[in-house]
């Protein structure tokens, strides 16, 4: 699969996510605002009421703020839809490799793949991890026959855009 280009300086990385620099700013700049309206108009609110103390219509004022964070994230959501791709190509070679990255063994791996819930399974075989799959073992509850041909058939393709380079 060709990479595809990236604009240079369009993301950047914050706290292992890749974000657009103009979005977070957005983000930042809306959450701050909900979360000030937020808190003082629940400031407002409490400290008209005469039968509360000040400082604790003050701290629940701030309570009302973190609910205004939260409808600035929900906002911030909305506008500005996740960028992600998830791109796999992992060849049987590369298990190898992934698993050493991760830091486990082809061992480890074949023992977790053997008592993974079928959720996990599920989500591995929507991301075409068909050279992880082939590593269940036979008696495992997991283990469908048509991993191994599907990690075959996705590795005889590899090799053919390979073979196109």
């Amino acid at each position: 699969m060709p990479k595809q280009k990236q604009p240079v300086g369009k993301y950047m990385e914050v706290w292992g996510d890749t974000v657009v620099p103009k979005e977070l700013a957005a983000s930042s700049v809306i959450c701050i605002i909900t979360s000030m309206a937020f808190f003082l108009a629940g400031r407002t609110f409490f400290l008209s009421h005469g039968n509360l103390n000040p400082e604790l219509a003050k701290g629940y004022a701030l309570l009302i703020g973190i609910v205004g964070t939260f409808a600035g994230a929900f906002i911030s959501g909305a506008l500005f839809k996740p960028k992600r791709r998830i791109l796999v190509d992992a060849s049987a070679e590369d298990v190898e490799e992934i698993l050493h990255a991760a830091g486990m063994t082809l061992e480890e791996e074949i023992d977790a793949l053997r008592t993974v819930s079928p959720e996990v399974v599920r989500e591995m075989e929507s991301f075409e991890l068909y050279s992880l799959l082939a590593l269940i073992p036979e008696n495992s509850p997991n283990f469908k026959p048509e991993y191994q041909m599907k990690a075959k058939e996705k590795e005889a393709v590899n090799q053919g855009k390979a073979e196109e380079k």
